[in-house]
């Protein structure tokens, strides 16, 4: 399994090479969020040109190898067939309550699993249920073989949620000490996401806090995040909720 692909950590970096798939800046995001890397990212956006008209692969690409890396258009075909199966609901949601689950991560199966041919794994995160879906997407065929569904399970959190977990905490009423910490170093209050670095990660309670019980079967998300110059913020006092888009004070 590729480290950069599936980590506990997410940031808002995008690769670009998405941009051979011929998406737009959403769908590209969508594609990619597995490539994000551990660590804090630079506050401003990459930004990119739009081509195409923003829709996922729905023809099979050029397959490579049964264990090379995947490719942006095996990885944008796997997406569209995982989530468009017929074992994930009609009226799935993700994070923004748009139409179709979440994209957490595209993977190639462990070995262990003994799947043969050119397979992949897809994550998927339906919003509306609150369950997540693992599908093995047989490449070669263009189907589901293999689903997978939880009601508890949290895989990491993706560059999308990531970046509304950060919108949620900065424009939440809530007295969150980050905010004024954020202040008392730079001088002028935190108002918008580009003004820090930050990463998510996806968070259930483990009895170590007083709250967050819901964490666990509801999507939650803790941050980490640091200032321009590299001062880091408290923020394990709270988690966001992004189920309900709310902010769980965890002490």
């Amino acid at each position: 399994m590729n480290a950069s692909q599936r980590v506990p950590w997410r940031t808002r970096k995008v690769a670009v090479a998405a941009l051979a798939l011929g998406l737009t800046a959403a769908a590209t995001t969508y594609v990619m969020a597995q490539q994000d890397v551990s660590g804090t990212d630079s506050g401003n956006s990459t930004k990119f040109n739009v081509v195409g008209d923003g829709d996922l692969p729905t023809k099979k690409p050029k397959l490579g190898e049964d264990r090379a890396g995947l490719s942006a258009e095996e990885t944008g075909y796997a997406i569209h067939v995982a989530s468009t199966d017929s074992s994930v609901p009609s009226d799935a949601t993700d994070v923004r309550g748009k139409p179709g689950p979440e994209f957490l991560y595209a993977d190639l199966p462990d070995l262990s699993e003994g799947h043969t041919g050119r397979t992949a794994v897809v994550a998927l995160y339906d919003y509306t249920h609150d369950v997540t879906y693992d599908q093995v997407v047989d490449l070669g065929a263009g189907q589901v073989i293999e689903t997978k569904k939880s009601g508890t399970a949290q895989p990491p959190t993706s560059a999308t949620e990531a970046d509304l977990a950060m919108k949620l905490a900065i424009e939440s009423d809530a007295d969150l000490g980050f905010k004024t910490e954020f202040e008392e170093n730079m001088g002028v209050p935190l108002i918008d996401p580009d003004q820090v670095d930050y990463v998510a990660g996806a968070w259930v309670f483990n009895k170590t806090t007083s709250k967050g019980q819901e964490c666990g079967k509801d999507r939650c998300a803790q941050l980490m995040v640091s200032t321009a110059s590299g001062v880091y913020l408290n923020t394990f006092d709270f988690v966001v909720n992004l189920s309900t888009q709310k902010i769980v004070r965890t002490q």
